[in-house]
């Protein structure tokens, strides 16, 4: 999912913790985890592409996921069992609470607007398949594949009205 919408459904869900639970710990918390576990991304590119960040590069190698190995090590199901457990311990704090929340309604939206492999976004079945995108996001190469093969139709059809 874009981050741009990650960003809207945060501030949503944010908005009704806080009018529901009053609690601005809660609400910062969970816009803040709800947005920024994205950050991963950004290892991953530097990982691929070297310490130079190009924001242009940065975005397409994300949207088209254009990467040999894909870590995206904050998004893992896993994670999620340990803030759970986390806010559990604490009696619910209301920040580890709302991070948990923040958290998990993006693992949710990745995974429903993403459609990766129903594995994919646990952390153990990436390493397991070596952080491969195309094992994580099998749809994505196909579909890729299928849109360079039509622009390739198309170039040649331009080039034969050209003539």
């Amino acid at each position: 999912m874009k981050s741009a919408y990650h960003t809207a459904f945060s501030i949503i869900l944010s908005g009704i913790l806080l009018a529901l639970f009053k609690s601005w710990g809660l609400a910062i918390a969970s816009l803040i985890s709800g947005i920024f576990i994205d950050l991963d991304h950004i290892m991953d590119y530097l990982v691929e592409y070297g310490h130079h960040l190009n924001i242009k590069k940065f975005f397409r190698a994300c949207y088209e996921t254009q990467f040999r190995r894909l870590f995206l090590l904050l998004h893992g199901w896993e994670w999620l069992i340990f803030w759970g457990a986390a806010a559990k311990l604490t009696d619910f704090n209301p920040w580890i609470t709302g991070f948990l929340i923040g958290y998990g309604q993006h693992l949710v939206l990745d995974q429903l607007s993403n459609k990766p492999s129903a594995r994919g976004y646990f952390l153990s079945w990436r390493w397991k398949n070596g952080f491969d995108p195309k094992a994580i996001f099998p749809w994505h190469n196909s579909a890729s594949k299928d849109i360079k093969l039509t622009a390739k139709i198309l170039d040649n059809l331009n080039r034969k009205n050209q003539k």
